[in-house]
Formats: structure tokens, C-alpha cells, sequence
């Protein structure tokens, strides 16, 4: 269940990192208590990096949390996905800093596009933003994603 208490995440806009690698967050998507509240960072297989903010930190957290320690399988990807992700808090001026890591497999380096994704967000390099978005696909038309939706 996705939970707003935190806001949407809706839009896209386009921000260069500062000479210290640090990531101006829209201030649509900053919120108070930012500078306590724990986000973290994730690869995402789409060449991307997903953030995920304090509500859905706290969700992911209940439900590992859960996976028995004799169960290897989820063992391993909980300890593979964690491996390379990095957690956050947003600082009083609105800005993020993430390990070079999640950066260099984004091929991030100077500009970024962000772009939400309803109860989370995605930081992009532009080129392969640009490319992902007008990929043709068989992903169908976007009414046909609509309407299963049912929206």
C-alpha cells in the first residue's frame, strides 16, 4: 500500500551535482524532518538509481525483516541488494549525497534528471534517460498501460 504521508513524487526536472557531488532534491519532493528522516538508494536495472523515501524505508525494512535466516535464496538478494545501496538524509539546504558508486553505474557525473515515480524517485544521466524513454519497445501503447490499470 502506498502511503502519501510523504508527498508524490511527480515530474521531471533536470539539476547538475555541485563541485562536492551533491544532488539538489526538487522542493515539491522535500519535506519536513528531511534532515532526520532515513532514505536510501538502490542500482536499478534499468541503468537508473531509485530512491526510496523514509515511508517505503520503513515498509522494505518491515518486510525483510521477516525472511528466515534459512532462507538462502532471499538471504543473498536482501545481502546483494544492500551491498550496493546507500542511505541518506536530505540536508537543510535540500541536497543529497550519494557514493560514487551508485554514480559511476548510473554513468551520472555532472547532470542528472530526476524523475518520480509516484511514492518514490529516479535519478538519471540525460543521455540514457532520453534513450530509455523513447525506446521502442512492444510495451504497448501507454492507454493500453492505462486501462489495466483501470485508469
Amino acid at each position: 500500500m502506498i502511503s502519501f504521508e510523504q508527498g508524490l513524487y511527480a515530474g521531471e526536472f533536470r539539476h547538475n551535482l555541485d563541485a562536492k557531488k551533491r544532488l539538489t532534491v526538487p522542493s515539491k519532493w522535500r519535506f519536513e524532518g528531511d534532515e532526520k528522516a532515513l532514505y536510501l538508494a538502490f542500482r536499478n536495472p534499468c541503468g537508473c538509481v531509485t530512491i526510496y523515501p523514509p515511508a517505503l524505508v520503513q515498509e522494505l525494512k518491515n518486510k525483510l525483516s521477516s525472511i528466515k535466516l534459512g532462507d538462502q535464496k532471499a538471504q543473498r538478494a536482501v545481502m546483494k541488494l544492500f551491498s550496493g545501496a546507500d542511505q541518506f538524509t536530505i540536508d537543510k539546504n535540500g541536497r543529497i549525497n550519494l557514493s560514487e558508486r551508485l554514480y559511476q553505474q548510473a554513468e551520472i557525473s555532472r547532470e542528472v534528471v530526476l524523475v518520480g515515480g509516484v511514492d518514490k524517485f529516479h535519478l538519471w544521466n540525460p543521455e540514457r534517460y532520453d534513450a530509455y524513454i523513447s525506446a521502442d519497445e512492444d510495451d504497448g501503447d501507454l492507454s493500453d498501460v492505462l486501462s489495466e490499470l483501470g485508469l
